[in-house]
C-alpha cells in the first residue's frame, strides 16, 4: 500500500508524456490540472494527488488511492485494483486475476497458476503437456515434470522432513536385467541444506545410502553404503571412522578399526589379512599360504 500511496503522490504518472503541458489550474493540494495545447495530453490531480487521472494517446492512470487504481500502457501493461476485492493485470505474455484473497489466477499461452486462499494453495499446470505443481504453503509440494514426479514436506524449504523424487532418468548404464530404467532418490531430515539425516538414491545400476550427510554432500557422510548391481559390482561403503570396504572387479581393500582388514588383488590371485593393526597377517596365493609377525615372514610355501 505504501509503493501506490507513493506512485500516487508522484506526477505525471505518465511515463514521459511526448507532449508538453501547460498548467491550467494550479491550487495544491486541493486541485491541479495541466494539459498541452491540443488538450489531448492532460493530468489533474486533487487532495494531494491521491485523486486524479492522467492520460495521452490511448495511455491513462486513474486513481482514487487506496481503493481504486487503474493503469493502461499498451500494449505493454494494463492493471486494475480494487482494494482489497480485487486487482487485475494484462501484459504481452499474460494476464492474472486476484479476487480478494480468496481466489486468484495468473496465466499464459502455455502454463496456468491457480492460488486458494492466498498464499496457502497454489496449483500450476501445463498448457501443451502434463507438467504440474500443487503446492500447500508452507510444508507441503509435489511436482511432475514428464515422468519424473516429487514430494516432499519441509518448512518453506529450511527444514525438510522428508523429500521423494522417482521417475528421474537413469544416470550412466542402466543395467536392463534389474529393471531399472529410472532412477529414485529420498532425503528425511535436512535442516537447512547443512545437514541431512538419511538419504537414498537408487540411480540406474547403482544403489546409495547414506546416514549423517554434513552439507548436503553424499561424499561427508558419518555412514555411506554405494554399491552397484549387475554387470557393474563395485563397493564404496564406509563407517567413519571404524570401517571402510572399497572393491571392485580387480580387487579393493577393507578394515574394521585396527581389529581386522583385508586387502586383494583378484587379477594377480592373492588376498591378504591381517589383524591387530597388523601385527599378524596372512597372505593366500596360488603358491600357498604365508604368515607374517610384526612384517617379517614365519611361515611360507
Amino acid at each position: 500500500m505504501s509503493l501506490i500511496l507513493l506512485g500516487g503522490c508522484s506526477s505525471p504518472l505518465l511515463d514521459s508524456p511526448s507532449k508538453v503541458r501547460q498548467s491550467v489550474v494550479t491550487l495544491p493540494p486541493l486541485y491541479s490540472l495541466s494539459q498541452s495545447e491540443d488538450g489531448t495530453s492532460s493530468s489533474w490531480s486533487a487532495l494531494f494527488w491521491l485523486v486524479g487521472r492522467d492520460v495521452e494517446s490511448e495511455r491513462e492512470n486513474t486513481r482514487v488511492l487506496p481503493f481504486f487504481w487503474h493503469a493502461n500502457d499498451p500494449p505493454y501493461r494494463s492493471a486494475t485494483l480494487v482494494f482489497p476485492f480485487y486487482y487485475g493485470e494484462t501484459t504481452a505474455s499474460y494476464q492474472s486475476r486476484f479476487y480478494s484473497l480468496l481466489y486468484g489466477y495468473k496465466e499464459s499461452e502455455t502454463w496456468r497458476n491457480d492460488y486458494f486462499a492466498l498464499p496457502f494453495f497454489h496449483h500450476r499446470r501445463s498448457k501443451v503437456n502434463d507438467d504440474r505443481s500443487i503446492t500447500v504453503f508452507p510444508y507441503i509440494e509435489w511436482a511432475r515434470t514428464g515422468a519424473q514426479q516429487s514430494f516432499g514436506l519441509s518448512l518453506l524449504g529450511l527444514a525438510t522432513a522428508i523429500t521423494v523424487q522417482w521417475g528421474l532418468p537413469a544416470e550412466g548404464e542402466t543395467v536392463g536385467a534389474l529393471g531399472r530404467e529410472s532412477s529414485r532418490k529420498m532425503e528425511v531430515g535436512n535442516v537447512l541444506g547443512l545437514v541431512s539425516a538419511f538419504g537414498y538414491n537408487d540411480v540406474g545400476d547403482t544403489r546409495d545410502i547414506r546416514l549423517m550427510s554434513v552439507f548436503s554432500s553424499e561424499t561427508l557422510s558419518v555412514f555411506r553404503s554405494w554399491r552397484g548391481r549387475g554387470d557393474n559390482p563395485f563397493v564404496r561403503e564406509w563407517a567413519f571412522p571404524l570401517y571402510m570396504n572399497i572393491q571392485d572387479e580387480g580387487g579393493g581393500w577393507s578394515y574394521v578399526g585396527p581389529l581386522w582388514g583385508e586387502i586383494s588383488d583378484r587379477d594377480e590371485g592373492w588376498e591378504t589379512d591381517w589383524w591387530l593393526a597388523g601385527l599378524l597377517a596372512r597372505t593366500r596365493a596360488p603358491e600357498g599360504d604365508t604368515w607374517r609377525v610384526f612384517g617379517l615372514p614365519v611361515s611360507s610355501p
